[in-house]
């Protein structure tokens, strides 16, 4: 018998994957979502962390982006 798994596939570029694969690594194991790493740019995670990966990302964006003083 065949087991599936339900998950929420992402697609983006390398160094956004290696930062997902970082969000990943530091969470205790229990908490870890990625079910599989596809290629550099591919992953399968966990379909209930999608919210949680676009507010982390957001707010990494937000901290690390420069605004031209007035």
């Amino acid at each position: 018998m065949d087991n599936f798994t339900k998950g929420l596939f992402i697609s983006c570029d390398i160094p956004m994957a290696q930062f997902i694969i970082y969000l990943n690594n530091m969470l205790p194991k229990p908490q870890k979502f990625i079910i599989d790493v596809l290629d550099n740019t591919h992953l399968f995670v966990q379909p209930h962390v999608g919210e949680m990966i676009q507010n982390v990302v957001a707010d990494f964006r937000n901290r690390n982006s420069y605004e031209k003083p007035a």
